[in-house]
C-alpha cells in the first residue's frame, strides 16, 4: 500500500510548470480521496539517458528540412518555453525526478530499432503486450458467474459493446473465465469497451443517458464537465510498429466530430492529445469548432531523463521530446459561439508538465491536475475516450478501456524496484 498522497513532485505557484511522476498519478487515480491505492501499477525502468540523435548530420541537410516546413510549423514551436520551464525546475526543485518504480516481469523494449551512428538505438517507447485482448464479446460469455463483484453489466449493439460499472466507494475485481483472468475496477467507475464508429455511437450514447439519467448542478443528463481525448492519430512511428489501430479518414473522430456534442455541458472543459503534425492540430481545431470550444490552454508534456534532460534535443527537426494537449471550454449559453477555430497563439496559456516517460502509449493522468480548474471539484462528471486505463469517478471509453486495470499491470507486494530515480541533480 502507498501512503503517497500526490503525483507532483514540483508546481510553481502559478502552476504553469509541474514535475509529475506518471506511474505513480495512475496508481492514485484507482482510487478516491482520501483512499490510499493498496496495489500499485508495474512499470519500466525510467530513462537514463537522452536518446541518440536522429538529426540531419550536416548544416547543410538540416536547412533543407527547415526550408520545408509550413508556416504552422513555425508557428507551433515550443523549444524556448520548454527550456525556461525545465529550468525552473533545476532551480527550484532538488530532488528527483520520478518516483522509484515497481518493475514489470510482462514488458519489454519495442524490438523495432534503428542504427544510428553505429549504435542501435531503441524508439522511445516500451510496449506492454502480455495483457489479453478483450472484447465486448469476451465481457459477455466469460464474466465468471459465481463472482460476487459489485459491478453491474450490460451488452448492447449485438455483443459489440460492453458496459461495467463499479457503484460502490471501493475498488473490485471482475473476473473472466474465458480468457481466465481478472481486471481491478475502480469505485465510482465505468467503463464502455466498444470500437467507436456509427454503428455502436448509438449503443453508447443509450448507456450514457443510462448512467446519467438526470441532471447534476453543472452537467445536463447524459452531459460530462470534463471530456479527455487521446485519440490514435496516424504517424510514420506508430504505422511501423503497429501498436494499436490508428485512425484514417473513416475512423472514429468523424464519428466524434458530429456525435459528442450532445454529451458535452455547459462551461465543460474538453482536452485532447496531437501529434507535433500541423494536420492533425487543424482536425482537433476542426473537431473543438464543431462542439462550440474555445481553445484557452496548451499543455506540454515534456518527457526527460531521470536528470530532467529531455530524451531528443528540444528544438529536433524529425523526433520530438514532447506532446501537446489542446484544452478549450465551453460558453455557459447554448446560443453563444465559442468563436474557436483560429484562436491566436497570444491568447492562449501554455502550461508544462515535465515527467519521465512509461510504456508506450501512457501518458500523465491528469485527474489531479484538471480538479481544481473544476466548478464542482468534488462531484463532476468526465469522460476519457481512446482510454487504456479506468480513472476512480470518470467513464473511460474505447476498445482498450480495460487494458492497464488488468492484474498482470499491478502488484500489491514491494518486489523488485529500479533504483535509477535518485535525488541526485547535477545537470
Amino acid at each position: 500500500m502507498t501512503s503517497v498522497k500526490s503525483a507532483i513532485l514540483y508546481q510553481n505557484e502559478e502552476k504553469t510548470v509541474t514535475l509529475i511522476d506518471i506511474p505513480t498519478s495512475i496508481t492514485l487515480a484507482q482510487v478516491l480521496a482520501p483512499q490510499s491505492p493498496d496495489r500499485t501499477i508495474l512499470s519500466y525502468p525510467p530513462v537514463q539517458e537522452p536518446y541518440p540523435s536522429t538529426e540531419p548530420k550536416s548544416e547543410a541537410a538540416r536547412a533543407r528540412v527547415l526550408s520545408r516546413l509550413g508556416p504552422l510549423e513555425q508557428i507551433y514551436d515550443y523549444s524556448t518555453f520548454i527550456r525556461n520551464g525545465l529550468q525552473e525546475i533545476r532551480q527550484a526543485h532538488q530532488s528527483r525526478w520520478c518516483v522509484l518504480r515497481q518493475i514489470s516481469p510482462h514488458v519489454s523494449p519495442l524490438r523495432r530499432k534503428r542504427k544510428i551512428q553505429g549504435l542501435e538505438a531503441s524508439n522511445d517507447g516500451l510496449e506492454s503486450g502480455q495483457e489479453p485482448q478483450i472484447s465486448p464479446q469476451q465481457i459477455a460469455a466469460g464474466l465468471d458467474q459465481t463472482s460476487t463483484s459489485p459491478c453491474s453489466y450490460i451488452v448492447r449493439a449485438k455483443g459489440h459493446l460492453a458496459g461495467i460499472q463499479n457503484p460502490t466507494s471501493a475498488s473490485a475485481d471482475i473476473a473472466l473465465s474465458f480468457p481466465q483472468t481478472t481486471f481491478q475496477i475502480p469505485p465510482k467507475a465505468g467503463a464502455i469497451l466498444s470500437s467507436i464508429n456509427h454503428e455502436t455511437w448509438w449503443a453508447f450514447s443509450e448507456e450514457v443517458s443510462r448512467l446519467y439519467p438526470a441532471s447534476s448542478t453543472t452537467a445536463g443528463p447524459g452531459q460530462f464537465d470534463f471530456i479527455l481525448l487521446d485519440p490514435p492519430w496516424e504517424n510514420r512511428s506508430v504505422t511501423r510498429s503497429a501498436k494499436y489501430k490508428i485512425m484514417r479518414d473513416d475512423d472514429p473522430l468523424n464519428v466524434l466530430r458530429t456525435e459528442l456534442d450532445q454529451h458535452i455541458a455547459p462551461e465543460a472543459l474538453v482536452a485532447c492529445w496531437i501529434t507535433n503534425r500541423p494536420s492533425i492540430r487543424t482536425a482537433a481545431m476542426e473537431c473543438f469548432e464543431a462542439w462550440n470550444i474555445k481553445l484557452i490552454e496548451e499543455w506540454v508534456w515534456i518527457k526527460t531523463t531521470v536528470s530532467g534532460k529531455p530524451v531528443y534535443v528540444v528544438d529536433g527537426l524529425w523526433r520530438k521530446p514532447y506532446e501537446v494537449m489542446l484544452l478549450g471550454r465551453r460558453p455557459k449559453s447554448e446560443g453563444t459561439s465559442a468563436s474557436t477555430g483560429r484562436s491566436s497563439v497570444e491568447h492562449v496559456l501554455r502550461r508544462l508538465i515535465a515527467g519521465v516517460p512509461d510504456l508506450h502509449s501512457r501518458k500523465p493522468c491528469l485527474r489531479e491536475l484538471i480538479k481544481p480548474m473544476m466548478k464542482e471539484p468534488e462531484h463532476y462528471r468526465a469522460l476519457e475516450v481512446f482510454a487504456r486505463n479506468m480513472t476512480a469517478g470518470w467513464l473511460t471509453y474505447g476498445d482498450e478501456a480495460l487494458k492497464f486495470n488488468w492484474h498482470g499491470h499491478w502488484t500489491s507486494s514491494s518486489g523488485p524496484t529500479s533504483s535509477e530515480c535518485t535525488d541526485s541533480l547535477a545537470l
